[in-house]
């Protein structure tokens, strides 16, 4: 699956609410617990596919 940069920031919520004590909190209030399912969506492509492509396959702006 190609996703763009949009796409990390509901799998980087899911992370925060279910790995925080504060997330947990929250997910509490919305039901969320380990035996949850969760679908997660990304409206956005890559938008620059030879961008993509160098920081994706060939890890330009690794940390």
């Amino acid at each position: 699956m190609i996703s763009g940069e949009s796409g990390a920031i509901t799998m980087g919520m899911l992370y925060l609410l279910m790995t925080t004590e504060e997330g947990r909190a929250h997910a509490e209030m919305m039901g969320l617990g380990e035996d949850s399912v969760v679908m997660l969506f990304s409206t956005e492509g890559d938008t620059n596919p030879a961008r993509y492509r160098r920081i994706v396959w060939e890890g330009e702006q690794a940390l």
